[in-house]
């Protein structure tokens, strides 16, 4: 014999078994959880000197002025940049440091310095002063080293 279920929608998501949500979504289409939106490609931001900006909408900006600026504002993930004017961009702002906090940090911020005068530190004490790696905190590594190549 078979089984008829109910598959009224005022009540399914306390009240319905998962078998129940189950039946009703394949063989009534009610009560089916709505679909995921499609991910979305990743996509990067470039920051570097006094100060050029590659965004994540593929925009481009250059400011020259001294100041604190969002480069990532969002509920879960915030990126500031720091700017200050420097004797080799004859009084223009340069990028003095970039400090990343929000959500998926759990609480902690990550700062990193310029080459010339900053330092890098996790939750306001000093990390690798010297070349390494840092477990910051089982979100991730932060590496110090002496690859890459001067940008500007």
């Amino acid at each position: 014999a078979a089984i008829r279920l109910q598959c009224g929608l005022a009540n399914f998501m306390a009240g319905w078994s998962q078998p129940k949500k189950d039946w009703c979504c394949k063989n009534q289409h009610k009560g089916c959880a709505p679909a995921s939106p499609a991910p979305q490609p990743a996509r990067t931001c470039q920051i570097w000197g006094d100060p050029h900006i590659n965004t994540f909408d593929a925009g481009h900006a250059d400011f020259y002025g001294e100041g604190i600026k969002w480069i990532v504002k969002s509920a879960d993930f915030q990126i500031q940049g720091r700017y200050k004017a420097t004797p080799f961009t004859n009084g223009l702002a340069a990028t003095d440091a970039v400090a990343i906090g929000g959500t998926l940090m759990q609480g902690h911020v990550l700062k990193v310095g310029c080459m010339e005068t900053g330092q890098i530190a996790f939750d306001h004490a000093p990390i690798l002063g010297t070349f390494g790696t840092f477990d910051a905190a089982g979100l991730g590594t932060v590496t110090y080293n002496d690859q890459g190549d001067l940008v500007d």
